[in-house]
């Protein structure tokens, strides 16, 4: 008998600062394995609040059936949710710089899984890109996939990003800045030298 396909739904949630970005190397967080990702800043009262509800309830109604709702609300209660509709704090307590009075969506893939990266003109970018244009506090366009992690520890609903590409800039926070462009030396910059001069 054939076995039912696990329910996943992608979403493209545009225009969304990003933070913790690792999207350039896969990195062990904990001893764990190596992954990509990134935490996706969402704020309560955007409209993609509602399609990533819809998103992960779809995804538990189909792998709990009857007992989705409260399958669901008891992985809320334990934190197994990639959604986080509350500060993003540490462990001491204190809320990460952007996250502030904001919902996030924790996101990431496998080490040999990169999610595809893109300049704002669709152009693919390089790990050196990815560094510069893809840092954390920047605004992106980001395609992820909600799915059910069912393992032994306890199951969970998961959320992979599949494929980032860069909108705009924005403040940096988190654990790295923006590289410089010429544009931040307006001004300082000398006239080239002419060969001429010094004939």
């Amino acid at each position: 008998m054939a076995t039912e396909t696990r329910r996943s739904v992608t979403l493209l949630l545009k225009h969304k600062r990003i933070g913790f970005v690792d999207l350039a190397e896969a990195r062990s967080i904990n001893g764990g394995k190596p992954v990509f990702g990134l935490r996706i800043i969402v704020d309560p009262t955007d409209p993609d609040v509602a399609h990533i509800d819809n998103a992960i309830a779809e995804v538990a109604e189909h792998t709990w059936k009857e007992k989705s709702k409260a399958v669901l609300e008891m992985l809320y209660d334990k934190n197994r949710v990639a959604f986080l509709k509350k500060d993003y704090r540490n462990l001491k307590g204190d809320t990460y710089k952007g996250f502030e009075g904001n919902f996030s969506l924790g996101a990431s893939s496998p080490g040999d899984k990169q999610p595809s990266c893109f300049d704002e003109f669709g152009n693919a970018l390089d790990a050196a890109g990815i560094r510069r244009k893809l840092y954390s506090g920047c605004f992106a366009h980001v395609k992820v996939e909600i799915y059910p992690l069912l393992r032994d520890d306890g199951n969970r609903i998961s959320c992979a990003v599949l494929g980032v590409l860069f909108a705009a800039d924005g403040e940096a926070f988190g654990g790295g800045s923006a590289v410089a462009t010429a544009n931040d030396f307006a001004g300082l910059t000398k006239a080239p030298v002419d060969a001429s001069d010094f004939m």
